[in-house]
C-alpha cells in the first residue's frame, strides 16, 4: 500500500490543471463511428544486455548499434548526456560511411573523468532502423584506464540518449524516422544477459506510477524538441524528514544515487559519505497524492547505495536503480518522463 502524502489543496488543484483534467462542461460529440480504432504506432525493440560495472558492485545496460557500415558495436546506455562516444580500439580501420574530422571535444564519463576525442559523423543504425541523416559522434583515441576496463569486456562506446541536448552532439534517437525518434522507453533487468529492452516508439502509459514534466530547452540540430531531463522536479524525503521538492536527474549510467545540497547536511551518513544503511528514502511526483517510490538505503550500487554531498544547490541524481525498478518512458512531444511498473 502506498503512503499518502500530506500536501496543500492548492498544489493538487494546480496539478490537476497542468495535467489537463477536463472541466465539467460537456465535450463536443464526435462524428467518428464508435468502432473506429486508432492505429497502433510502430515500435522497434533494442535488446538490452545487463553487464557488471567494472570497479563497482553495480550494473549497466548495454545495446548494440552500427555506425556507418561498421560491425555491431556494444555501447553503454546513458541518459546523462546526448551523443555517442566511441572508445579507443572500436575499429581497426574507419568503416564505410564514417567521416572523421579534425575538431575536438570532450565528454564527461560516468566515473566523473573526462574523455577527449575527435569529432566525426555517420548515419547510425539500431535494430535495422537508421537515422535519417549523419549524426555527430566523438571518437576517443587517447588511452584511458576507465574506458579500457570496458573495452576489455567488449564494450566500445557510450550512447547518450538524454533529452537536454548538447553543444556539439545530439541524441541519435532523435534523428530516427517518425514516432521512433520522438518517444521511447528504457528498462534494464538485474539478471545478467539480454533481458531488458529499449522500445523505440513506445507511447507513454496511461497508468504510470509517476510522471514528471520537464523544462523546455529548445530544439537540437535535427529539429527535435529538447527537454531538460536533468531538472525534473522530484519531491523527496530522507530518514522521515520534511519533504523537499528539488531538481531531479534520472541517470541511466551512474550506478549511485547522489543527493547534493546544503539542506542535506544533517542526513545520517557513514565515514565514506554514504547514507546510513537502513535509512528510508521516498519519492513522489509534484502534486501527487501518494508516494510513488520508496526504498531503504544500503550498500548495493544500482539498487540502494546513496552518496550524500551536503553542499551547494540542491540536486538529486537518481542513479540507474530506477531503470531496473521501473520502465521509464520519454516523450519529446509532451516533454515528460513517466515511470511504470516494478522491474525484475
Amino acid at each position: 500500500m502506498r503512503s499518502i502524502r500530506i500536501i496543500a489543496v492548492g498544489m493538487l488543484a494546480g496539478a490537476a490543471v497542468l495535467a489537463g483534467v477536463p472541466s465539467a462542461t460537456a465535450a463536443p460529440v464526435s462524428d467518428a463511428p464508435a468502432t473506429v480504432k486508432r492505429p497502433t504506432p510502430p515500435t522497434v525493440q533494442l535488446p538490452v544486455r545487463t553487464m557488471q560495472t567494472p570497479g563497482r558492485n553495480g550494473q549497466n545496460g548495454t545495446i548494440t548499434m552500427h555506425v556507418g557500415a561498421s560491425a555491431p558495436i556494444r555501447v553503454i546506455v546513458d541518459t546523462g548526456f546526448s551523443g555517442l562516444l566511441l572508445f579507443p580500439g572500436v575499429w581497426d580501420r574507419t568503416p564505410a560511411g564514417v567521416k572523421i574530422g579534425t575538431r575536438t571535444a570532450t565528454v564527461r564519463l560516468p566515473n566523473g573523468s573526462r574523455a577527449p576525442g575527435i569529432l566525426g559523423d555517420a548515419a547510425m543504425t539500431f535494430s535495422g532502423v537508421s537515422t535519417t541523416q549523419a549524426i555527430p559522434f566523438l571518437y576517443s583515441t587517447k588511452p584511458n584506464a576507465y574506458l579500457k576496463q570496458w573495452t576489455d569486456m567488449g564494450v566500445y562506446g557510450l550512447l547518450g540518449v538524454g533529452t537536454k541536448g548538447g553543444k556539439t552532439m545530439v541524441n541519435p534517437f532523435t534523428a530516427l524516422p517518425g514516432i521512433l525518434g520522438r518517444q521511447w522507453s528504457i528498462h534494464f533487468s538485474r539478471t545478467k544477459g539480454t533481458s531488458g529492452a529499449i522500445m523505440l516508439g513506445a507511447a507513454p502509459p496511461p497508468d504510470a506510477v509517476m510522471t514528471f514534466p520537464l523544462p523546455y530547452a529548445g530544439t537540437n540540430a535535427v529539429g527535435a524538441p529538447l527537454w531538460n531531463d536533468q531538472s525534473a522536479t522530484g519531491c523527496w524525503t530522507f530518514a522521515g524528514g520534511e519533504e523537499s521538492c528539488v531538481p531531479t536527474w534520472f541517470d541511466a549510467a551512474f550506478t549511485l544515487m547522489r543527493v547534493k545540497g546544503d539542506e542535506y547536511a544533517g542526513l545520517p551518513v557513514d565515514k565514506k559519505g554514504y547514507l546510513t544503511t537502513g535509512t528510508e528514502v521516498t519519492l513522489a511526483a509534484p502534486g501527487a497524492a501518494f508516494v510513488g517510490h520508496s526504498f531503504t538505503a544500503g550498500s548495493q550500487a544500482s539498487r540502494n547505495l546513496v552518496n550524500v554531498m551536503p553542499n551547494g544547490e540542491p540536486l538529486v541524481n537518481t542513479g540507474n536503480s530506477f531503470y531496473f525498478d521501473y520502465t521509464l518512458y520519454y516523450s519529446l512531444t509532451s516533454g515528460r518522463i513517466s515511470l511504470k511498473g516494478k522491474g525484475a
